[in-house]
């Protein structure tokens, strides 16, 4: 086996422990796993505000602060809660920007202007919004399996296409968007997201045909939040999102597939059958 290829799975796998063991405790208690959930909010968006802004668009650094914010209203306040504190987070956000430019007398063009209010509105709607899908499975009475099994399917999706696609992958998936991704790495994901939409069919005592549904639905998300931040780093010329994780990279880099995938769990557990 090739060392360098096995050389950043200790440190990898160490964080992946780590991590999994804070998400396990955090289940204790819906509010805790929220706190959890604003706190991982909060890092991924100061991340990805941080590398716009060093490709020229401006965000402002409270949208690490409206982060948790979201998360935390969702949580208390369900739907309302979410999209009233979206609204004016953003609300809040550009304001921050434009009394800024005024503070600072810096001339600039309308079109970039507003340019730094979409990228600041992505910001958002990317991360805290599809995070604060989380918050709302996790009040269900059943919250804790379903939040249980997302990341359980999630972790075996990425877990088995990193480690298939790193040691046997040669067929290139899409290789303009993503180099390192290939077909075998993809199949063998889609084999954990089968395997994982069985054990959320168990955890749920919802029907076999569900689960698979699951595992096939999530597969789908999964890949697409994995291509889409790869698509992101390519365009903004980063190689990772951050370097707070060892072996991961940051937090986005961790949570890329879970963000839209918390979403389509969401959809999903109010038709389960």
């Amino acid at each position: 086996m090739d060392s360098s290829k096995t050389r950043t799975l200790g440190p990898r796998f160490a964080v992946g422990l780590s991590l999994g063991g804070v998400f396990l405790l955090s289940l204790l208690h819906p509010f805790a796993f929220t706190s959890f959930a604003a706190i991982s909010t909060a890092i991924a968006t100061f991340e990805l505000a941080r590398v716009l802004r060093l490709a020229g668009w401006h965000v402002p650094a409270g949208a690490a602060l409206a982060a948790p914010t979201i998360v935390y209203a969702t949580y208390f306040y369900g739907t309302l809660g979410q999209w009233f504190s979206l609204l004016g987070s953003l609300g809040l956000l550009v304001i921050w920007r434009l009394v800024s430019l005024l503070i600072v007398g810096k001339q600039q063009s309308a079109k970039q202007t507003l340019r730094d209010f979409g990228a600041t509105g992505f910001s958002l709607v990317y991360v805290p919004l599809l995070l604060s899908y989380a918050a709302l499975l996790i009040n269900r009475e059943d919250g804790t399996v379903w939040v249980l099994g997302i990341v359980i399917t999630v972790v075996m999706i990425d877990s088995f296409g990193y480690l298939v696609g790193r040691f046997f992958g040669k067929t290139k998936l899409i290789p303009s968007i993503s180099p390192k991704k290939t077909w075998e790495g993809f199949l063998a994901s889609a084999l954990g997201a089968l395997l994982g939409g069985i054990i959320l069919g168990q955890l749920t005592a919802t029907s076999l045909g569900f689960g698979l549904l699951f595992g096939i639905s999530i597969l789908v998300s999964s890949v697409l939040g994995d291509l889409s931040e790869s698509l992101i780093k390519r365009d903004l010329n980063v190689k990772d999102m951050g370097d707070v994780l060892p072996g991961h990279g940051g937090f986005m880099d961790r949570i890329d597939s879970l963000l839209p995938s918390v979403f389509v769990a969401y959809l999903l557990a109010q038709v389960a059958f």
